[in-house]
């Protein structure tokens, strides 16, 4: 691998792809819901128009100013990962990079948010905010929840529906996929269930109250705030339900998740030994009316979704920004309060307004975000703003979840394909592998990897590597060679395939000229082309989101 070490180190981009730097850099980076029946406008030119000078003069009045804006290449592969989890495939990248349509950014967007990939990204997206990356629970079915999630954002349904639907939903976990979610946090009398919730739709961390008072001036919540939210689920219950199957033994067919009228309260122990007593009331104060005679979980979802809709809008809008920007107005993107203030403040209402008068689109938001100035910006930073790292005076760089890096991985190499049998099954064996390896010990929401030499070699040389640039059938590498014998120039054709494939652009006049010195005269040795698409794939320019 010598000679492939020092071809990549002669590419020289700002993030060239040299191993020993892409190996250490990948270690340690790596029902009944609200009654909406109004029309869904979407967001005009004039409401984009004042987002984007309201993010310019935000970045004037802190005398921050912002990197150029990103190359075509640049934002195409960013927005792929983002709006569908995975890069480019090879015919996407080419078709936009070749187009001459000056609105092919606004075109292309648009495209992105009807693929059906953006329906599986924002599903496998939200089922790792509500579930974590492992299943809670020993009949929670991820699944089941993947598919409801899919369903919503397909009929583009309005978030304030969806979470409503998400917070107070009952009946089977396997025909209503949105039960799973309440299902995998009751247990040990619904504590987790009472945080989650919080964080997840309000943007608001109220499970450190559960033992004690907000410690932070100017002590936000107190202790009785989570025991009231926690009141909520005394009349929370759950069945396993048992059927005979084709041999007429009784087997497990699904979980049933109800409500039942009661007038319990919750019971905690204060700091001063004493037991405090706390009925159903929200963090406003609102106190459950008729608190014995209604299904006291669908009362806290119609307090969260119509009451408090807009912070509900709020959380969801930084929530959004933080997974294009690489971190939200309100960072984390959970713990909005009078100890965080939002920088941006402006923008972050202005967007917030917007959502609420679109009737809370997701797609809309999305549009919104992914067309801004901010996210056009290059990942390149200057003197200028080099120091900045919360005004978004450039792009984050966010290394890749482990389902986008094996998503983009499948999508660079067609290593499925060399595999055989259904690809799910398949998808879900590598991606456990990764997932294990990769996730943070919560298995939950993660920024970035803690990873380690090992999982590093592991990316490297493990079987997903080996099945993706082995050059098998069916693969895009055994593709390419057999087309390159082809070609005039098989050497160049080859080079700019790897790069288009693994990096969504051209390579450079620099790059071509060293990567065909390496390839020399045998432009169609599999080993050769092998170790060529091997540094590709696993140099900081695929393993970042820039």
């Amino acid at each position: 691998m010598n000679s492939v070490s020092r071809w990549v180190r002669a590419a020289g981009r700002p993030w060239a792809p040299s191993l020993l730097f892409s190996l250490l850099a990948l270690s340690s980076a790596l029902a009944n819901g609200p009654d909406d029946t109004k029309p869904r406008p979407t967001a005009t030119k004039a409401s984009a128009s004042a987002i984007d000078q309201l993010f310019v003069d935000g970045l004037k009045q802190d005398k921050v100013k912002p990197s150029a804006e990103a190359s075509d290449a640049e934002f195409l592969r960013r927005v792929y990962i983002d709006m569908l989890g995975r890069i480019p495939n090879i015919q996407e990248a080419g078709s936009f990079l070749e187009s001459k349509d000056k609105g092919r950014k606004a075109k292309l967007i648009s495209g992105l948010l009807t693929h059906p990939d953006f329906a599986k990204n924002f599903a496998t997206e939200w089922s790792i905010v509500l579930l974590g990356r492992k299943n809670q629970g020993r009949d929670v079915d991820r699944a089941a929840l993947l598919s409801w999630l899919r369903k919503q954002v397909a009929a583009d349904r309005p978030w304030n529906e969806v979470a409503f639907d998400l917070i107070g939903a009952s009946g089977s976990n396997k025909e209503n996929g949105a039960v799973n979610f309440t299902m995998a946090h009751m247990e040990d009398g619904a504590i987790n269930l009472t945080s989650i919730t919080t964080r997840a739709f309000l943007g608001q961390q109220i499970q450190c109250t559960q033992c004690h008072d907000h410690p932070m001036p100017p002590n936000t919540w107190k202790q009785a705030d989570f025991w009231s939210i926690n009141a909520f689920y005394k009349g929370l219950r759950s069945e396993r339900v048992m059927k005979p199957d084709a041999t007429g033994a009784e087997v497990y067919a699904y979980t049933e998740v109800r409500d039942e009228s009661t007038t319990d309260h919750a019971t905690y122990e204060q700091r001063n030994a004493l037991i405090g007593v706390a009925f159903p009331r929200y963090l406003d104060g609102t106190p459950l009316e008729k608190y014995g005679e209604v299904n006291r979980r669908e009362q806290l979802a119609r307090l969260i979704t119509e009451k408090d809709r807009n912070q509900l809008a709020r959380a969801f809008v930084n929530r959004v920004w933080g997974k294009f920007m690489g971190r939200g107005f309100v960072q984390p993107v959970d713990d909005f309060g009078p100890h965080n203030s939002p920088v941006h403040a402006e923008m972050l209402e202005r967007l917030t307004e917007d959502f609420l008068a679109s009737n809370f689109n997701v797609k809309e938001l999305y549009r919104t975000v992914a067309s801004s100035k901010a996210y056009a910006l290059t990942s390149m930073t200057t003197k200028d703003n080099e120091k900045d790292e919360t005004l978004f005076s450039h792009m984050a760089l966010k290394p890749m979840t482990p389902e986008q890096l094996f998503d983009s991985l499948i999508t660079a190499t067609s290593a499925h394909k060399t595999a055989g049998g259904d690809f799910d099954a398949v998808r879900s064996r590598w991606l456990g592998q990764f997932t294990v390896t990769f996730a943070n010990d919560e298995e939950g929401e993660s920024s970035n990897f803690q990873g380690t030499i090992p999982q590093a070699l592991m990316m490297m040389n493990g079987d997903l590597m080996d099945g993706a640039t082995g050059g098998k059938a069916g693969s895009f590498l055994r593709d390419a060679l057999d087309k390159s014998r082809t070609q005039r120039a098989p050497a160049r054709f080859i080079v700019n395939r790897l790069y288009l494939a693994a990096l969504g652009r051209y390579p450079t006049n620099s790059e071509v000229s060293n990567a065909s010195a390496f390839l020399g005269t045998n432009p169609d040795s599999i080993a050769v082309v092998e170790d060529l698409f091997w540094s590709l794939l696993n140099c900081n320019e695929f393993v970042l989101n820039h």
